[in-house]
């Protein structure tokens, strides 16, 4: 068997085993304009614990209003509680940031991220949210399969809204099951032979 052959084999099992990556801004403006709609799990491959969406303008002069970004909805943290974003399904997620407001006074927001129950990243400073406009919360953490909330009022019931929330999901390879991968190798090898006889 060539070498330019055995390159070519190589490659394309090296290509079947790749994680497989996908960028995603989530905006929740598909999930409908029903208010205090808690989001379903599974939802733009997350679980959403204790977080609902709405639409922003059925609030005006509000932060939730004031948080809409793009669109007409946004995610909310139900009864001003604590939460998270899971991962659903097997792999991790980079979180880049999101845009968030709070409904009525300012507040405080901090982060956790975890992997596989272990904390990997804290935010060091709280970050000041308002009900007058959205503010970036630029995060950048890599490779996470869980995102913690916190919200300094969560005591009075004060919600934030959060919208384009901007990840990157990382998948595990698929890798073929050994039936098809011997038949791409049988085939690969025929390949080779006929071009070596002729």
């Amino acid at each position: 068997m060539s070498n330019k052959f055995k390159t070519i084999i190589t490659s394309l099992l090296l290509i079947l085993m790749v994680q497989s990556s996908s960028a995603a801004v989530i905006d929740f403006d598909d999930l409908g304009d029903e208010s205090f709609a808690q989001i379903s799990d599974g939802y733009a491959g997350f679980n959403w614990n204790v977080i609902g969406a709405l639409a922003g303008g059925d609030y005006p002069g509000t932060g939730l209003d004031a948080a809409v970004v793009s669109g007409s909805n946004i995610a909310f943290n139900a009864y001003g509680a604590w939460s998270s974003i899971d991962l659903a399904g097997a792999g991790t997620f980079d979180v880049i940031g999101a845009w968030f407001g709070s409904y009525f006074f300012e507040q405080e927001l901090a982060f956790e991220g975890w992997l596989d129950g272990v904390l990997v990243y804290s935010s060091q400073d709280s970050f000041q949210v308002s009900p007058n406009g959205p503010t970036w919360v630029q995060l950048d953490w890599a490779g996470i399969d869980q995102l913690f909330i916190y919200n300094s009022l969560a005591d009075w019931g004060v919600s934030w809204g959060m919208d384009d929330f901007t990840v990157e999901i990382h998948r595990p390879a698929h890798v073929p099951e050994a039936s098809a991968l011997v038949l791409l190798l049988l085939g690969g090898l025929g390949v080779g032979l006929l071009r070596r006889r002729v």
